[in-house]
């Protein structure tokens, strides 16, 4: 794996749909990232490709629709963040695997666009905060909560700079915690090592930063 999709490359998160067109919640609890990988459950498996498949489409349409561009590249990720996903027309595991192989794919596509452009990372942490939170949220709702993933300790950005690392962070919790109100039970109470730990391997936020700044209500 590059040393542009380790920094990005997303555990749990992609684009939202937003609050009133999400799957409904089902049964399903506690699904894991490698789940979504499992010849076992044939569910999780087929959302995991068809989320694949409609990222890879997104981020190629949009980027011909630029011209292919190289001082677009900023703008697409902006794009992307912005743009709502259509349904899958399943829910429960489907539905949470969906969404998690979109965002393995989309982070794969932006990739290859910023690395043939000589691109080494995106202009702002805001757009990868905000496309990581409407993920979190989406497979979240979708399954009724997600597993911890654990803290795995992050190497320091070999580039970009701090200011991203914050300014992902932020926006991650903003969206999470104000601008979807269906989302913010899954980062709260049971659900707030599962959702701090997702914020830092999205964001790269080391263990001795708080997630939640001080004065939060959450």
């Amino acid at each position: 794996m590059n040393a542009f999709k380790q920094c990005w490359m997303k555990g749990l998160g992609v684009l939202v749909i937003g609050l009133f067109i999400l799957p409904e919640v089902s049964d399903a609890r506690g699904l894991r990232r490698r789940d979504c990988f499992s010849r076992r459950n044939r569910s999780a498996s087929m959302g995991r490709m068809m989320g694949d498949r409609n990222a890879r489409r997104l981020v190629k349409n949009a980027w011909a629709r630029m011209g292919a561009s190289c001082d677009q590249v900023d703008r697409l990720a902006a794009l992307i963040a912005d743009t709502p996903l259509a349904r899958p027309f399943q829910s429960g595991d489907f539905a949470g695997c969906f969404y998690l192989g979109y965002t393995d794919a989309l982070w794969d596509e932006l990739d290859q666009v910023y690395r043939r452009c000589g691109d080494q990372c995106f202009g702002t942490g805001t757009d990868i905060g905000r496309i990581s939170a409407q993920g979190y949220c989406a497979a979240s709702i979708a399954v009724d909560g997600l597993l911890d993933p654990g803290f795995i300790a992050q190497p320091p950005l070999p580039f970009c700079g701090q200011n991203l690392v914050f300014g992902c962070k932020s926006e991650y919790v903003s969206v999470a915690t104000w601008e979807m109100p269906a989302c913010q039970r899954y980062t709260q109470g049971r659900f707030e090592r599962t959702f701090e730990n997702s914020v830092r391997q999205d964001c790269f936020v080391p263990f001795d930063v708080p997630v939640f700044d001080q004065g939060s209500l959450f």
